[in-house]
């Protein structure tokens, strides 16, 4: 006798087989798409971006992409560019407020940057820093800013201004000038005041016999200083301003003049 097995029919509930794919292995089989063939976007109205990152395109199914529709391809690129310099500010009470003296003017340095660049279709898409050479380095601009009240300043200088005409009024009024004009304090101050002693002392209608040169400053001819003034002869305001242009220009500061002075007995 054969005994024949049961075969239970499937319940009413009985669950289906299995069909779904792991999402990972979904993403994986898109990435394998994206490596063999074209891509079809989801969303076929939107335009593709040129540089295509397949990793992107595998977490993100919005983007659509054909590979062998494009090329790809890198390149190594140097270029000089400038570097921007910094610039250093010392604040100084004894300047009017809204005043920035320079006493040395910043550069731009130059630098050749060499990039990794990548290209689609010919087209650059991106690229890399790999390599920096300076070339010239940046040269620091340093200011002195000015922090003082403009008001009482002001009345400082026209008080001083009427005392000029005298030795100790030129050298009060001086004092003032050269600082709020050229940042040069005390230490520059007591070289200009051994300077135009020596020249001058300081007289503003002092006359050199042998040369003609006037002036506290003692300029040759004595009207260079009508570019400050119609009446350089007798305003010592005038020759104080001038006299202090000039050694900005020539010797930067009094103290650079008056070591050019013991040199050479003039400057």
């Amino acid at each position: 006798m054969t005994q024949r097995g049961r075969h239970r029919a499937p319940g009413r509930h009985a669950r289906p087989k299995n069909h779904n794919v792991p999402l990972r292995s979904a993403i994986v089989a898109s990435a394998a798409v994206l490596l063999t063939g074209g891509i079809t976007a989801a969303n076929s109205s939107e335009t593709p971006p040129p540089y295509i990152d397949v990793a992107a395109l595998v977490i993100d199914s919005t983007v659509t992409y054909n590979v062998k529709e494009h090329t790809l391809s890198n390149k190594v690129v140097t270029e000089e560019t400038e570097i921007e310099y910094v610039t250093s500010a010392t604040e100084d009470p004894t300047i009017a407020a809204g005043t920035d003296i320079v006493k040395q003017k910043g550069e731009t340095g130059l630098a050749e940057i060499t990039y990794e660049v990548k290209l689609v279709d010919g087209n650059e898409v991106s690229r890399t820093e790999i390599g920096r050479v300076v070339t010239a380095e940046p040269v620091e601009a340093v200011v002195i800013r000015g922090t003082g009240d403009p008001a009482n300043i002001a009345v400082a200088m026209a008080t001083a201004e009427g005392k000029t005409g005298t030795k100790s009024g030129n050298k009060e009024y001086a004092k003032l000038y050269i600082n709020q004009e050229f940042g040069w304090g005390e230490k520059q101050f007591a070289c200009l005041e051994t300077l135009w002693f020596r020249e001058s002392n300081w007289n503003h209608k002092a006359t050199n016999p042998t040369s003609g040169a006037y002036g506290i400053p003692q300029s040759l001819p004595g009207r260079k200083m009508a570019t400050f003034g119609d009446d350089w002869r007798t305003n010592p305001v005038t020759q104080i301003k001038w006299g202090a242009d000039y050694i900005e220009k020539r010797y930067d500061t009094p103290c650079d003049a008056l070591d050019f002075f013991y040199d050479r007995n003039w400057y």
